[in-house]
């Protein structure tokens, strides 16, 4: 008898948090037969984990759209980052094709991800369709692992959704030995598509466990929550203007000459996605879950005013102990001391000036600078008392406790550093910033930061740089410690694919494009707000900004919430997402990208505002191309439009 070989993906190295040993970090055997696969539950056990692992990588910093793809981050050199390591970054620079796609999840190719969806799918399938006949297992533990492949299954087809738009819709694999022209499918619908996966979600949510049951071992599993939050997510992007009534994509459609995205604006499909984010909400909060906030350590002394909300932003993102937000981690790329490396300033304290593990790369971009609040929580361009003409001239930080716990006392910088929202100073490391971590004890301890030329954290070499003058705090975890002769101990966390902010700024969002602006609305946003130290958004704008009623229509509440999401999510890999479900792609990302002058020693001539690139982003890179070859594979595949 013909044996048929499955050959299981192995992605990048598994790492766990905390020293527990996860249940889908059971790393795959290299080539395992389709036989022997379903035989013992340990060997489903391994399949199964091949099933989660190609999802996406949260710290693969240039093989994924996370970081680069936006206008969040910006690299010193394509010299020292190559398309081949950092094609996200490429793609930022407008360099996608259909030739040869970057980050082609659509393909046969080789090539960085090539096809990797469509190849979990088919474990997916294989999967639902094999577990059944395990012997040594129980037919509830069966029925909940298959609700997993589902579940699982789902979020790919949806993971192509948002790339590609019309998508083959994958429920059963075509068999090995059929004929070839029944792999000629075509693109179904968007409509289509989302029903599909929705369905889907639906049918598994209730034959999975509600939170994990088996502690940190079951961590990163799918629970009924990251299934209910999945559909909320998946329900929000239905309704966003990229699916709903884009009247940009009319020109593609199947052979029948069907369209395969709705022309026509469904309001009623936000009111869709609110009842799945209420319903997400309530089942979390069922369950214990709650905005993160931080508890101060009994040996740490807290001095200024904001420390505290600030601790509570940086600690929601980043460490995993006691944090009540998370509803879905990634556990497979876990964010550990040579990726957290990447995101620290080499020199911020003595033993880090020339400590060869820290990489200090990857430079946030003036362009996000700009998008945080004044300390008043209105944009600095509204702010009535904010001097944003005058933002960019040079100021010294006064002494007072007001200013010296966020900035060094007495040091020249601009106006624009003073003055923000604590999210600002909890994201950023800047020049003329301090850079808390637990190792200071107290907060009026923590180390000043000075990035122009010859400062402490300027450039040490052309490749361990920012080129921006700005680098992010939300990735390096306080409880690190450095010591002399390289040594390097970071606490490693698994970073959040899904928190529960997310789904209180999805669900007034939704709510607010089906109802308008409501008391419900401001709730929701106003508790994120509030956890950050702001006033809510009603008395904010009443009392600051220059378009006092702007939180009390529709459209300026969009706006609000726009922008919320921009400065909560700001670097997790939200912002690119976001700006194509919005349609906002074609004005903010053909923005210049803006840095300071880091090789300036003086300040009047380190703050001016600099070009690094500017960006073109048109109608067509909304939905990304299908390869040339695979449009030869399968004559019923349409291009998407302008590729």
């Amino acid at each position: 008898m013909r044996k048929i070989l499955i050959f299981i993906f192995l992605g990048s190295v598994v790492f766990s948090f905390n020293s527990c040993k996860k249940f889908i970090d059971v790393v795959p055997d290299n080539v395992a037969e389709l036989d022997q696969a379903f035989n013992l539950r340990v060997m489903a056990q391994r399949y199964l984990a091949t099933c989660y692992n190609r999802l996406p990588s949260s710290n693969s910093l240039g093989g994924t759209e996370r970081f680069f793809a936006a206008d969040e981050f910006w690299l010193n050199s394509t010299s020292n980052y190559g398309a081949g390591t950092y094609p996200a970054w490429y793609i930022a620079m407008g360099q996608q094709n259909s030739n040869s796609p970057l980050l082609n999840w659509w393909g046969s190719s080789s090539g960085s991800g090539s096809g990797i969806y469509w190849q979990a799918i088919n474990d997916c399938n294989i999967f639902i369709d094999r577990v059944g006949t395990v012997p040594d297992m129980d037919e509830s533990e069966k029925t909940m692992w298959k609700a997993e492949a589902k579940i699982l299954k789902a979020y790919y087809h949806f993971l192509l959704l948002r790339t590609y738009g019309p998508i083959i819709i994958r429920d059963v694999n075509i068999p090995v030995y059929a004929d070839p022209s029944l792999m000629h499918e075509y693109r179904k619908p968007v409509d289509e598509c989302f029903e599909y996966i929705i369905k889907t979600i639906d049918e598994a949510t209730p034959e999975l466990m509600p939170l994990e049951q088996n502690g940190s071992q079951d961590i990163g599993r799918i629970t009924q929550i990251i299934a209910k939050a999945l559909k909320a997510k998946i329900l929000v992007e239905a309704a966003s203007p990229l699916f709903n009534g884009n009247v940009n994509t009319a020109g593609l459609k199947d052979d029948s000459g069907v369209s395969l995205f709705n022309q026509t604006y469904d309001e009623s499909k936000w009111a869709v996605a609110a009842t799945a984010c209420k319903d997400a909400i309530d089942f979390a909060s069922d369950l214990g879950k709650r905005l993160n906030l931080w508890t101060k350590p009994v040996n740490v002394t807290v001095n200024g005013a904001n420390t505290v909300y600030e601790m509570n932003y940086r600690t929601a993102f980043n460490e995993s102990d006691g944090n009540s937000e998370w509803l879905w981690l990634d556990t497979r790329s876990t964010a550990n001391s040579g990726f957290q490396a990447a995101f620290t300033p080499r020199g911020f304290n003595a033993n880090t000036t020339s400590n060869a593990s820290i990489t200090s790369f990857m430079g946030a971009t003036l362009n996000m600078a700009e998008k945080y609040y004044s300390k008043n929580g209105v944009p600095i361009n509204e702010d009535v008392t904010y001097p944003y003409a005058q933002r960019f001239d040079l100021t010294v930080v006064p002494s007072t406790d007001a200013y010296r716990f966020d900035l060094q006392a007495g040091y020249t910088t601009i106006k624009f550093h003073l003055d923000r929202e604590p999210r600002f100073y909890a994201t950023l490391s800047f020049d003329g910033g301090r850079f808390f971590m637990m190792s200071d004890i107290n907060d009026a301890n923590a180390a000043n930061t000075n990035y122009k030329q010859g400062g402490n954290v300027s450039q040490y070499n052309v490749i361990n740089n920012t080129i921006t003058g700005y680098m992010v705090k939300k990735y390096v975890n306080y409880q690190n410690s450095y010591g002399a002769s390289n040594s390097y101990s970071a606490r490693s966390y698994a970073m959040p694919i899904i928190r529960l902010a997310d789904l209180y700024l999805l669900y007034a969002e939704s709510l607010n494009e089906s109802q308008g602006p409501s008391s419900e609305v401001y709730r929701f946003l106003d508790s994120v707000r509030v956890r950050s130290g702001l006033k809510g958004v009603v008395e904010s704008w009443n009392s600051f900004s220059n378009q006092p009623n702007k939180p009390n229509t529709k459209v300026g509440l969009r706006e609000i919430i726009k922008s919320e999401r921009t400065i909560e999510f700001a670097f997790e890999g939200s912002r690119f997402w976001d700006l194509r479900r919005w349609k906002d792609a074609t004005t903010e990302l053909n923005e210049s990208i803006l840095a300071w002058d880091t090789n300036q020693r003086q300040a009047a001539s380190f703050y001016r505002p600099r070009t690094l690139f500017t960006r073109i982003f048109t109608d067509r890179d909304y939905f990304w191309p299908i390869s040339i070859a695979e449009l030869r594979r399968n004559p019923n595949l349409k291009q998407n439009i302008g590729w």
